[in-house]
C-alpha cells in the first residue's frame, strides 16, 4: 500500500518593503474627484502613506467595515468612479491590503473610507490620542481568514502586536486584595 503525504507547511514570504516604488490603481468617486482642484488631485495620488500613518491604529480597532466574512465589499452605489494611479512602495500597498482584507472590503473602499475620515476632521483627535509619543504603526499585524467547512463558518481576524489590551504578563500580577 502506498502512502500519500500532503503538507500544509507552505508559505509565501518576501520583503515587506522591496525598495521599489510600484504603480497601482485606486478608484475614487467622481463626485469627490470633481471637488478637487488640479493641485489637490495631484496631491491625492501621494496621500495614501500619510493616511495610513495617521489612521492605521484607529482602523484596526474598529468593528469590521463589512459584516460578511466570505464577501468583499466594493464601492458600489457611489456613482461613477475615477481610476487614479498612485506610486507607492510595496509595504504601503501591502498594509492597505491586509487592513482591507481584515475588514472584508476592497483596497479602494478602505482608501475612500480613510479619505472620508480625513475630510470629517477625525484625524486630529485620533493623532493626539493614539499616536502621541509612540510609533504610528504596531510592530506586527496578522490577518487570519478561517474557513470552517464543518460548521459552515467563515471569519476574518486581525491581530496586532503590541496590543496594550492583551498584555502577555497579565497573569504575573498578584490578585487584588478585596
Amino acid at each position: 500500500m502506498d502512502i500519500l503525504l500532503l503538507s500544509s507547511d507552505k508559505k509565501i514570504q518576501s520583503a515587506l518593503n522591496e525598495g521599489v516604488v510600484g504603480s497601482d490603481s485606486l478608484l475614487v468617486p467622481m463626485s469627490y474627484w470633481n471637488q478637487l482642484d488640479k493641485f489637490q488631485r495631484k496631491a491625492l495620488s501621494r496621500k495614501l502613506p500619510f493616511l495610513l500613518r495617521r489612521y492605521t491604529k484607529y482602523v484596526v480597532s474598529l468593528d469590521r467595515l463589512h459584516w460578511r466574512g466570505g464577501k468583499i465589499k466594493y464601492n458600489w452605489g457611489v456613482g461613477e468612479l475615477k481610476k487614479m494611479t498612485i506610486h507607492v512602495n510595496s509595504g504601503v500597498w501591502t498594509v492597505l491590503g491586509a487592513l482591507a482584507a481584515a475588514h472584508g472590503v476592497s483596497r479602494c473602499y478602505l482608501f475612500n473610507y480613510l479619505l472620508w475620515l480625513e475630510e470629517m476632521g477625525i484625524g486630529d483627535s485620533i493623532e493626539n490620542t493614539m499616536n502621541r509619543g509612540v510609533p504610528q504603526f504596531h510592530d506586527i499585524y496578522k490577518m487570519i481568514w478561517t474557513l470552517d467547512l464543518r460548521k459552515n463558518l467563515v471569519s476574518r481576524e486581525l491581530y496586532f502586536e503590541p496590543n496594550p489590551l492583551k498584555n502577555k504578563h497579565t497573569n504575573t500580577f498578584p490578585p487584588p486584595d478585596l
